[in-house]
């Protein structure tokens, strides 16, 4: 009786329990402890509850896409092709350190226009109070060797206008809300896209041009938009006054659920938060897009516009070479970026907040 116990024992701590997890994607098995506790992990679940495109969901842009379902797209496009178990693990990681609003932190903490968002500064910080170091530190594994930027995640992170597993996610999904894809079609991009010598490279070269003109949609339209800047400065100005007057704490901020947050600040009394708060509602009536020839204010912003690398015969090229005018629309856009888009001022309460 007692050997067939030892037995059983044995047979038991050498048996890999799977999981079946579901993405965007379809269902990704996983077996590996470490990926399956972090994935679990309250601060990773918080994901669920925080909006890819920040007050954008409460203004212009309602999709029903947040940073857990772009996190586990991410890990999904790595594991297929075979990224490292640390790069799954950065894959899986990458957001989780975002604020409530998502980018709207980067304007709180003063941060700007400058290159590294916030989320990115404070990764190793919110890593270590999370809970999630000792998921790392459990299975052997320190920040360092899972940080997001690090340079030998080149899967995970590459420079504009390269594709990388970030980027393809968060523009196939995109893409498919938007209606620029069908998920069909994203599906097939999803399986077309590999990893090959350091670069993404597909051979759909037809939806891969409908992929490459959703960035330059969005950024005219939500991520470089006048109304995105102002929405987020407004909503980052009556955060930074709940924070000082105490009726927000800086946990409810970087651990906290958009929705709870939107609902404190639009049940405040303080009159400065009822402002902004009603300027998000009404932005409109704040500002209108104008000739620049009767602009007062310009407001630059950054072109977002990839172009992939593609197998055409035997070379791989980029798009723009088999697609002329995609080169030409991302110029373009490049240009208006610098330029600034012509604003004109319907409110003395909107003075100061478009300059760049």
């Amino acid at each position: 009786m007692f050997y067939r116990i030892l037995v059983l024992s044995c047979l038991l701590s050498t048996f890999v329990f799977a999981e079946v997890i579901q993405t965007f994607y379809g269902p990704v098995e996983v077996k590996e402890p470490i990926l399956l506790e972090l994935i679990h992990s309250p601060a990773f679940k918080r994901l669920k509850h925080v909006h890819q495109y920040g007050v954008a969901y409460y203004t212009t842009h309602r999709e029903e896409y947040n940073r857990y379902d772009h996190s586990l797209g991410v890990f999904a496009i790595l594991r297929k092709n075979k990224a490292s178990l640390e790069e799954q693990i950065s894959g899986i990681l990458h957001d989780v350190s975002h604020t409530v609003f998502s980018h709207v932190g980067d304007w709180v903490f003063g941060k700007e226009y400058q290159e590294e968002d916030y989320q990115n500064m404070i990764f190793k910080m919110y890593i270590s109070h999370s809970g999630i170091e000792d998921i790392l530190m459990k299975y052997g594994y320190t920040i360092n060797q899972v940080q997001p930027k690090g340079k030998q995640f080149t899967m995970l992170e590459q420079p504009l206008p390269n594709l990388c597993a970030d980027r393809i996610d968060y523009n196939l999904q995109g893409a498919y809300y938007q209606k620029f894809l069908t998920k069909k079609e994203v599906l097939e991009l999803y399986e077309d896209l590999k990893f090959v010598d350091g670069k993404w490279v597909g051979m759909r070269v037809d939806l891969l041009k409908k992929l490459a003109r959703f960035p330059l949609f969005m950024t005219r339209d939500c991520w470089g938009a006048a109304a995105n800047y102002a929405l987020s400065r407004w909503l980052a100005d009556a955060i930074v006054r709940g924070l000082a007057n105490g009726s927000l704490s800086w946990k409810e901020v970087h651990c906290g659920h958009d929705s709870d947050v939107w609902k404190k600040l639009n049940a405040s009394k303080d009159a400065f938060i009822q402002q902004r708060m009603h300027m998000i509602a009404n932005y409109n009536d704040y500002f209108s897009w104008v000739d620049p020839k009767d602009a007062e204010v310009l407001v630059k912003f950054r072109c977002r516009g990839i172009d992939p690398w593609v197998l055409h015969g035997e070379k791989v090229v980029r798009l723009s070479v088999i697609d002329p005018d995609l080169a030409s629309e991302i110029e373009t856009l490049k240009k208006k970026a610098a330029e600034g888009w012509p604003i004109k001022l319907l409110n003395p309460a909107t003075k100061g907040y478009f300059e760049p």
